[in-house]
């Protein structure tokens, strides 16, 4: 898969295209879904296959950087789209297209710049200044400048609707269990591993700190079953996720103790994903009362 920043003329449109269009934070069951139909229409018709997304959430350019945290970040929609048989993955700057009405945003950039033949969509999909646009204006629009229209259904689990915000819900909730179901694989957070307290190590849990950048997304301060990967190895962990109640420090940290490891993490990025919630944060008399809940927690990661 080839990843394109705002450069229309990288794209391969001369046999023209078929193009998934939205903003598909975290990349769900639902999207899959849709990625899946973009691959099976491009292949059909011998088109070139492309996602279509912004560099930034259009809610944190019109609301404010970081009003809305995401759930995978635009390195991470590479590293899961590098997966769905797609051609290419386009960040379009958001700012740049953000006034155009939707006929503008269709015929200008779609159609024009795209050579456009398909267009990919979910039902509740929205383009153009305000975002006016809608599925029936795109078919509208489809007839008039020559594209065909696709259109994805909502994908429930029970009475879950598999949305970017139901997910983006649970995983604040701490229901990570839920969003799993949702996301069809763990959600995951990477970050780099600063040097703190150590306080772990001297208890015989030494843990890798990660300090969440204030747009990130994490689950509700608790402690949780994860897997950790460093080097692309797996190993099972523990997260806890909080404000070290029972240091007092009031600063919030990723702290994983990643059981069966001895070696040095410091300064490396890691991917931390969560698989359930062992039990809530909570402050402790002593240090020799955290100690012995580790070691009840690792009972529990292990069992």
């Amino acid at each position: 898969m080839n990843t394109v920043w705002y450069d229309y003329s990288k794209i391969e449109s001369r046999n023209g295209t078929a193009i998934a269009l939205g903003n598909f934070d975290g990349l769900h069951m639902g999207h899959m879904k849709l990625m899946s139909m973009l691959a099976d229409v491009a292949q059909d018709n011998g088109l070139h296959s492309m996602v279509y997304t912004f560099d930034k959430h259009p809610i944190n350019v019109i609301k404010g950087e970081n009003t809305l945290k995401l759930i995978a970040d635009n390195e991470y929609k590479q590293k899961l789209l590098a997966g769905c048989n797609v051609d290419t993955l386009f960040f379009e700057n958001f700012e740049a297209v953000r006034d155009l009405s939707p006929e503008e945003f269709v015929r200008d950039i779609l159609v024009e710049k795209f050579n456009m033949k398909v267009a990919v969509v979910g039902l509740h999909n929205h383009y153009g200044k305000d975002s006016e646009g809608d599925v029936k204006m795109l078919r509208e629009f489809g007839q008039k400048y020559g594209f065909l229209v696709h259109m994805i259904k909502p994908l429930y689990f029970g009475d879950f609707l598999c949305s970017s915000t139901k997910i983006r819900a649970l995983i604040e909730n701490g229901e990570v269990e839920k969003a799993t179901e949702l996301l069809g694989r763990p959600f995951a957070v990477t970050n780099r591993v600063v040097k703190d307290k150590m306080l772990g190590r001297t208890l015989g849990y030494p843990t890798a700190n990660m300090i969440p950048a204030e747009g990130q997304l994490i689950p509700k301060f608790g402690v949780y079953a994860t897997n950790t990967y460093i080097d692309g190895v797996g190993y099972q962990s523990i997260t806890n996720v909080g404000d070290s109640p029972t240091i007092g420090d009031g600063a919030v940290r990723l702290e994983t103790y990643i059981i069966g490891f001895d070696g040095d993490v410091y300064d490396e990025s890691l991917e931390v994903e969560f698989l359930y919630k062992i039990r809530e944060q909570r402050a402790f008399q002593s240090l020799n009362d955290l100690q012995a809940q580790l070691a009840e927690d690792e009972k529990v990661r292990l069992s």
